[in-house]
């Protein structure tokens, strides 16, 4: 990997590799920064930035609110156990695909779920009882700015943050013909950085797993 980066670096690599010192553009740098580091967490999907929340169905309610998990940029694991610990993965379904598969009435244990609202999900079948949902997913973490200078993403991925943050100034500037170039770049290098990056985790971190609650490790 490349030399890590600070905020004050970023900003003016991009404005040097851009040659656009434009007052609209550099007052969007900010944004540009933040979808480009958003970009770079969702592919990254990295665990370091996992974070977990509970919730609850009611019964005869197809909404539950979502936890705080709800809050990451990506939701990668809902599940819940049953009565005797058996533990069931929810499927992420569409909103039309759930209401069509309910049946008025209808009881049962959920088995799907889908994004209805910022605040809720839509769940099917109708649950039949008061069940613990357990959601794991990537937070955002605090990004690169005027007050925070270095980061997790810019001490160690920067050349893949600066790919992604070009790509995404080139599109604030309509320049179409520009943006797939960096795109590819970007892509490009996707895959040596998750390498680089599992490699470097697995060297500095010891992640544990989710705990819940009375039910045995072997299990998660």
């Amino acid at each position: 990997m490349s030399h890590e980066t600070t905020y004050t670096q970023l900003v003016a690599n991009l404005q040097a590799w851009l040659e656009d010192d434009d007052a609209e553009f550099t007052g969007s740098i900010d944004e540009v920064i933040t979808l480009g580091e958003l970009r770079v967490l969702r592919d990254l999907d990295l665990a370091i930035f996992s974070l977990a929340g509970t919730t609850a169905t009611a019964m005869g309610n197809v909404l539950i609110a979502k936890p705080g998990v709800a809050e990451s940029v990506v939701t990668w694991q809902t599940i819940y156990y049953d009565v005797g610990s058996e533990r069931t993965f929810l499927q992420l379904r569409s909103n039309d695909w759930i209401r069509d598969h309910q049946t008025p009435g209808a009881t049962s244990s959920p088995l799907y779920y889908s994004e209805i609202s910022e605040t809720s999900w839509l769940v099917s079948p109708i649950p039949d009882a008061v069940l613990t949902i357990e959601a794991r997913g990537i937070a955002r973490p605090e990004g690169l700015s005027a007050t925070t200078a270095t980061t997790w993403l810019g001490d160690n991925v920067p050349d893949l943050l600066f790919k992604a943050c070009l790509a995404e100034a080139e599109g604030f500037l309509k320049s179409d013909d520009r943006k797939p170039m960096w795109m590819e770049d970007y892509v490009a290098m996707l895959p040596t950085v998750k390498r680089e990056t599992y490699e470097l985790l697995q060297q500095h971190y010891n992640l544990t797993p989710l705990e819940i609650p009375g039910v045995p490790t072997t299990q998660r």
